[in-house]
């Protein structure tokens, strides 16, 4: 009976056709191709290799005197406000000179007294000189009498000195300009009671005109190695104006951890007002070769850094070994590239080694 199974035509068709339809219920599905993912792609293309730093800062004045009284006292008036013009020796503020006046009158009184006592002690001199002419008296009773002009002569010289010195202080009793300037701050007003030295005033000197402005810590070295910049108003952005550093603080800023620089404004006095808003630019050279480069378009592979260089002709990408030199914001310095050369600056981190892409934009770079 199995023989004549076996022998049957239409039987081994049908089993031929039963393998058939299971071996190809077995095989796998085709795997789909992978579709071109679309990347922002950079051009790079030569250019000048240069940057700009801008900083904000305010106009001042080249000397800023703050200014006090040399002796203590009450202030009775304040003769000048913020933002005033004032001419060398002008009275700014007065204070109460009752108790200098005072003293200069007992200092006075004291001068008149000594001046009786240098008569006396000379008339007496001179009557001894007389007597001692005609043997009445010693010579020691002489020398007695010269030592006592001569202390008497002194301790008047001694009052007179304390009188000059109590006008002086009357005087003082009188803030003046020390030089022609503008008031750029007062500290201190009518009725208060101060010290000697104690800043009522702070006056702005005429004069050069500087940009004082904040470097962050990281950009501290730029202002040594850069010291030449520009400095444009923000109410004439179009006007600049040549600045030469001047000082640059060695100690940052507690608070706000920045170093102070101030930078010398190459122009005429009346071109800048006080206090006003102003930007400093700084020219900063760079490498050659150096590429800016958005920080979207870096990948890293262990300790080294790279990106994704399109091949236009292959529509892949492969990965290009970079050094990074500089940081600028949101943008890095680095080398490792050419002219003309195209990288991915979006979406790098879900791409791969020899990947199809297709370019959704190209932007241009400066090299």
């Amino acid at each position: 009976m199995s023989n004549s199974f076996l022998q049957s035509p239409l039987t081994v068709v049908s089993l031929l056709i039963g393998l058939s339809v299971c071996l190809t219920a077995c095989e796998k599905p085709p795997i789909a191709a992978e579709k071109p993912r679309f990347v922002k792609l950079m051009t790079i293309t030569p250019s000048s290799s240069t940057q700009q730093l801008e900083l904000a800062g305010e106009i001042r004045a080249r000397v800023e005197s703050p200014l006090g009284f040399r002796v203590s006292g009450k202030i009775v008036r304040r003769l000048v406000e913020a933002g005033q013009s004032v001419k060398r020796g002008q009275a700014l503020a007065e204070l109460d000179p009752r108790d200098y006046q005072l003293a200069k009158s007992s200092s006075s009184s004291q001068v008149t007294a000594a001046q009786s006592d240098l008569a006396l002690a000379q008339a007496e001199y001179r009557r001894f000189q007389e007597l001692k002419t005609n043997q009445f008296v010693s010579e020691l009773d002489l020398d007695r009498k010269r030592v006592a002009v001569t202390a008497a002569a002194a301790r008047l010289k001694s009052l007179e000195s304390n009188v000059s010195l109590d006008s002086n202080r009357i005087e003082d009793t009188i803030l003046r300009a020390d030089a022609d300037g503008v008031v750029s701050q007062v500290n201190a007003d009518a009725g208060m009671v101060v010290s000697a030295g104690q800043p009522i005033i702070t006056l702005a000197q005429q004069g050069a005109r500087e940009i004082v402005v904040e470097f962050p810590e990281d950009r501290r070295q730029l202002a040594k190695t850069e010291p030449k910049a520009e400095v444009s108003l923000w109410a004439q952005p179009q006007a600049k104006y040549p600045a030469q550093l001047r000082e640059l603080s060695a100690v940052a800023d507690p608070v706000t951890r920045t170093f102070r620089a101030r930078y010398t404004i190459q122009a005429a006095n009346n071109a800048f007002a006080l206090g006003q808003s102003a930007t400093l630019h700084l020219t900063l050279n760079q490498q050659a070769s150096a590429i800016k480069l958005p920080t979207s378009a870096l990948v890293g592979h262990g300790q080294q850094t790279s990106v994704w260089r399109f091949d236009p002709q292959s529509q892949l990408i492969k990965s290009n070994a970079i050094q990074v030199i500089g940081i600028d914001g949101n943008e890095v310095l680095v080398t490792g590239l050419t002219t003309g050369q195209q990288v991915v600056v979006a979406g790098v981190h879900v791409l791969h080694e020899g990947q199809q892409v297709k370019p959704m934009a190209t932007t241009v770079v400066a090299q």
